[in-house]
């Protein structure tokens, strides 16, 4: 069973108790906009729509990039682990910023609906992943010994595949021009020719 990455549930909780708060935040504005509690106040509340968001977003790609290590060193891909909360719930929240300015309450409705999916999906997400390190780790993907990569572990380049004379593979059977050395070797051969013509007689 792989341990995961340090660090990685607190990213978790972190992100859940950021999203809690915008989710929150947001009912509490669209409240507000829609006159049903007053304000307590304008100067905290606007810190507050401003601080919040910033500090959720930076908390997402923490946790996300601690995720994506995690999976990726199990051998797995983020593929396996994605859920459709987490996809929603950023999709929302980019949704958000296209109402238009005179839908304040709907605008921070669906802004609160988008925080609650990014929490159900990060649990979802992240007991996929604690289950996808109980089981053993992917192995590497296996490699020809005479491929490029075998060959670059062994320290030497690949060996290439031999080619006759006339350009075709050679056989992997021995064959009786094999043992015939003017055929692969030029020296034999030229020394051959030549004994070949001090040997014809003149014309």
């Amino acid at each position: 069973m792989a341990r995961p990455p340090a660090g990685w549930r607190a990213t978790l909780w972190t992100l859940v108790t950021l999203a809690g708060a915008f989710a929150a935040l947001s009912l509490l504005r669209a409240a507000i906009d829609a006159d049903v509690i007053e304000s307590p106040g304008s100067g905290a509340l606007t810190a507050l729509s401003i601080v919040v968001p910033l500090a959720l977003f930076f908390a997402f790609l923490a946790w996300s990039n601690r995720t994506k290590s995690a999976v990726e060193a199990h051998g797995g891909t983020l593929a396996a682990v994605r859920n459709w909360a987490v996809a929603g719930g950023s999709l929302l929240l980019f949704l958000s910023y296209l109402l238009p300015m005179k839908t304040p309450v709907a605008f921070h409705l669906v802004r609160a609906l988008a925080a609650l999916l990014v929490i159900v999906g990060a649990w979802i997400l992240h007991r996929r992943v604690e289950r996808l390190l109980a089981e053993p780790a992917t192995p590497p993907a296996a490699v020809r010994p005479d491929g490029p990569q075998g060959a670059g572990e062994r320290g030497h380049l690949p060996q290439q595949r031999g080619v006759s004379t006339t350009g075709m593979p050679l056989s992997p059977e021995p064959q009786p021009e094999d043992w015939n050395a003017a055929l692969w070797d030029p020296e034999v051969q030229r020394d051959i020719e030549a004994r070949q013509r001090r040997s014809s007689p003149p014309a």
